[in-house]
């Protein structure tokens, strides 16, 4: 009895070491993990090298492998001291359904760059079409990965690691706009190449430390809904920096031109809206979100439109202003009635907030109503531009070079995928596998389908894009449960959301795109930290 009781209460020891050094390896694993959060999705946009535009896609690749490449180390250090501490810890974790078909997701990457038939004419591994190289290759898609089950694993969202990417946000912009009136006192347009080349090259299709307006409308449409959601969802006396964040970034948005982006934030935005209203602080603090996006548009009109071009209309910048403070009177109006209430929200009861959502179901769909009805409109004032495109779109009539040649090589892309439909041409081989007889018809070499989900079913055939698609889904719906109780989910969750839609419009490289794999190790940590809670 003795000897078994002495058992037990070395057991009970080792079971209670074993615990405190779970929480310290905890610890140091969430602020390692952190760090990684800031430098992907903080300090990466900011990076540049004094080359500045030129290499800037390889100077943002190698900041982007070299971060993983320590961080891969770290983890190796992380799990060996585990493996040998005394009593052991081994990794606990089980692997969820996205985690499985994410794997099989790297697997066909893998196999489809063994495997590719471009391999000797292109470093399938780091990927791109010579002379000027995208690096969305293997190394690069599995460093996504990678940095997912990291994020996923050992990350805690912490409010300031938000505060600390508006921040970067403001920055970003503020260069890029202030770079938009001439402004340019990093000195990232070149100067020494010929006049009329930085004048219609650069000058219209580079901005900021992202480079090209088709990145950098990725950048602000994540930017802009991070930050506005943080700003409507989140209590936090760092609230007004995430409005200053999303508003420069929406004004960024307006100085890039871009038009994906707008497509991402206005799609976001408005599947948000049965969400938003959830009571009046809410819907108050989101008229005041609309209300700064409708200034920054006001800001940009009078400016460049009013003053320098001397082409805008008065009456509409009149407008603009008096539709800014009439969202941004009834924005505070709601809040300080909602402060003035006795009862809190959380006490209402569950039919108020049905009705509230049902509103929120009508209102989305009064929108959705109102964008088509405007487009149909509009679109017969327009000789050019997304919105006659929309609307002729919208009467069944597509043109090939509708979206910047967009529906052409689409088209052709999909004529292109027979040839290597289950694990696709290899990662990032489009500029090979895209017809040759397609190439140059509209002076350009298609090197990216500007379509991320056409680009994987090319490039890894359709089990990848199977994987890929299962995996945002299963993310999705894993999140939207949580972003219901969780404000930092729901603001997340729209960035996701945003990414998403103006991904269908856009191409993924390295500047912006481990963007997408934060957020999403985000929400996996967000709903792994919930299930370990309950």
């Amino acid at each position: 009895m003795a000897k078994a009781k002495q058992r037990a209460d070395k057991r009970i020891v080792q079971e209670s070491k074993r615990e405190v050094m779970l929480a310290e390896a905890d610890k140091w694993q969430s602020r390692f993990a952190r760090m990684l959060v800031i430098l992907l999705l903080c300090l990466h946009p900011l990076f540049l090298t004094p080359d500045h535009y030129f290499k800037l896609t390889q100077q943002k690749f190698e900041f982007f492998a070299v971060s993983m490449g320590i961080a891969l180390f770290t983890v190796m250090l992380i799990l060996v001291a585990r493996m040998l501490s005394e009593p052991p810890m081994p990794p606990r974790d089980r692997l969820s359904v996205a985690d499985w078909v994410l794997l099989g997701f790297a697997a066909v990457t893998l196999l489809s760059t063994l495997l590719s038939p471009f391999g000797d004419v292109m470093n399938v591994w780091v990927g791109g079409v010579e002379p000027s190289g995208r690096y969305d290759g293997a190394i690069t898609q599995l460093l996504y990965v990678t940095s997912f089950f990291i994020i996923s694993r050992w990350y805690k969202p912490r409010q300031m690691d938000f505060v600390f990417f508006a921040i970067s946000a403001m920055l970003v912009s503020l260069i890029g706009i202030l770079q938009f009136y001439g402004m340019d006192f990093l000195g990232l347009w070149p100067n020494h190449i010929e006049e009329h080349y930085r004048e219609n090259f650069y000058n219209i299709h580079f901005r900021t430390t992202l480079g090209n307006i088709n990145i950098l409308s990725t950048y602000v449409c994540a930017a802009i809904l991070l930050c506005g959601f943080f700003y409507v969802k989140v209590e936090s006396k760092w609230r007004y920096v995430w409005l200053g964040g999303s508003a420069l970034s929406f004004w960024l948005m307006i100085v890039g031109g871009s038009f994906s982006g707008m497509v991402g934030t206005a799609a976001a935005t408005f599947l948000a809206v049965p969400f938003i209203i959830e009571n009046r602080k809410v819907l108050g603090r989101f008229l005041i979100l609309l209300a700064s996006w409708m200034l920054a548009f006001a800001l940009q009109m009078l400016f460049y439109n009013v003053i320098i071009l001397r082409t805008g209309s008065a009456a509409i910048l009149i407008l603009l202003f008096a539709a800014t403070g009439l969202l941004a009177a009834g924005g505070v109006v709601l809040v300080m009635l909602w402060k003035k209430r006795a009862q809190d929200v959380t006490q209402e009861t569950e039919s108020g907030g049905f009705a509230r959502w049902k509103l929120g179901v009508v209102l989305l769909i009064a929108v959705m109503v109102a964008g088509i009805v405007g487009v149909e409109i509009l679109g017969r004032f327009e000789n050019t531009g997304p919105i006659i495109q929309a609307r002729e779109i919208m009467h069944g009539n597509i043109d090939d070079t509708f979206g910047t040649n967009r529906i052409y090589i689409w088209r052709n892309a999909l004529e292109a995928f027979p040839q290597h439909p289950i694990i696709g041409s290899g990662p990032d081989t489009f500029g090979y596998a895209f017809p040759a007889e397609a190439q140059h018809f509209y002076g350009e070499r298609y090197d990216k389908a500007h379509n991320e989900y056409l680009q994987i079913l090319i490039c890894q055939g359709i089990l990848g894009l199977l994987c890929y698609l299962v995996f945002l889904g299963e993310t999705f719906r894993r999140s939207v449960v949580l972003a219901l109780k969780n404000p930092m989910c729901m603001a997340v969750l729209a960035a996701f959301v945003g990414y998403s839609v103006q991904a269908f419009f856009n191409i993924s490289i390295p500047i912006a795109s481990q963007m997408l794999w934060v957020f999403l190790g985000m929400l996996g940590a967000l709903v792994r930290r919930q299930r370990i809670e309950s």
